[in-house]
């Protein structure tokens, strides 16, 4: 079994929101958010997820990031997942992440697998997530 290790807490704020599409499945609205990631490495984070809401009170998501550290590294992040409406005012969001870098220090992360699990706040458009990485 491969083993887990924590790469830090992601906490970002929603700058814009998109409503791109009404579908039979629900709507797709894409989401920019910035923020911090906080842990093996500190870095800003900016990102765009792309959700689909379908009428259960799920989702799936879809997100593109980009983190830059305090040292000047920069990772590439792709991200996939699944969440549902735990309150009026909080979705639950998990999923999996890869990352490209070519930073020497994170130069591990390419084959490592990410994995998240957070907390989205819709009244605030907070989302704090922990982040883990599958060696």
């Amino acid at each position: 079994m491969p083993e887990e290790e924590f790469l830090g807490e992601l906490s970002e704020k929603t700058t814009s929101v998109t409503i791109k599409e009404f579908t039979p499945d629900g709507v797709l609205i894409s989401y920019n958010l910035q923020g911090t990631q906080k842990g093996q490495y500190d870095a800003t984070h900016m990102e765009t997820v792309d959700a689909l809401f379908k009428p259960d009170g799920t989702y799936d998501f879809e997100a593109r990031g980009i983190d830059q550290t305090d040292e000047g590294d920069m990772l590439i992040i792709k991200a996939k997942g699944t969440g549902r409406t735990i309150s009026p005012t909080s979705v639950h969001a998990q999923g999996e992440a890869v990352y490209q870098t070519l930073s020497e220090k994170l130069k591990w992360l390419n084959t490592a697998k990410g994995r998240f699990e957070g907390t989205y706040n819709t009244s605030t458009g907070e989302f704090i997530a922990k982040v883990f990485a599958l060696k």
